[in-house]
């Protein structure tokens, strides 16, 4: 039996489109509403909170995992990725109000002590860690956006699709960190057993989602 973590919200829908391309039976999942398992077939479904995903395969509980690359990102976990969706796909930006952008466009010592609200910590961090920079980090677990407005925080650090929901509370994109969509991942090491299906499944998502645009 092969056994698949999928994040529930938003990407649930992304992840049983991906795995009905790849041929994966999917009826009792479209249907499931708040089980956290759901067997089909040859196949165990486990349903997990987004940034629960990647540590569900890292562990060994599943053996293949859907989950967006910026919760790959933030978890850091050893994982191997089999393929690229093309589904779910958004940026994960720096944002904040337009008073900023002369910051962000100057000498990279003026983002010293920013406070950076966001849902990314680890990414916060590394992103800008990378340019040599020193922010202090406020973790949200919602409403990130509202945090400039609130005092909470100078800027964001969080993703976006067309930008609205920025737009919507007066800020706009600082500077972009990545990409990011939903990915098929497993873990490094496993038994030949699985590994048939697994391909079967990576190989469906790579020929059928290949150019895929989001509905």
């Amino acid at each position: 039996m092969i056994k698949i973590a999928i994040p529930t919200g938003r990407g649930q829908r992304d992840a049983i489109k991906a795995l009905k391309f790849a041929g994966v039976p999917t009826e009792k999942l479209e249907r499931a509403s708040r089980e956290l398992s759901v067997e089909e077939g040859n196949f165990m479904f486990f349903l997990a909170k987004p940034m629960d995903v990647p540590l569900y395969v890292y562990y060994g509980t599943t053996d293949l995992a859907l989950a967006g690359s910026d919760v790959l990102m933030e978890a850091s976990a050893n994982l191997l990725e089999l393929a690229d969706t093309n589904l779910g796909r958004c940026r994960l930006v720096v944002a904040g109000p337009r008073s900023l952008k002369p910051r962000f466009d100057g000498h990279e010592k003026e983002l010293m002590w920013l406070r950076v609200a966001t849902k990314y910590p680890n990414i916060a961090d590394r992103h800008f860690a990378s340019k040599g920079v020193r922010v202090e980090i406020v973790k949200l677990h919602g409403a990130v956006e509202l945090a400039p407005r609130l005092n909470i925080a100078d800027c964001i650090l969080d993703i976006t699709q067309t930008g609205t929901t920025l737009e919507a509370n007066e800020l706009t994109v600082l500077e972009e960190v990545s990409p990011v969509s939903l990915k098929l991942v497993s873990r490094r090491h496993g038994s030949a057993s699985y590994w048939k299906e697994c391909l079967r499944i990576t190989e469906g998502i790579k020929s059928n989602c290949r150019g895929t645009q989001d509905a």
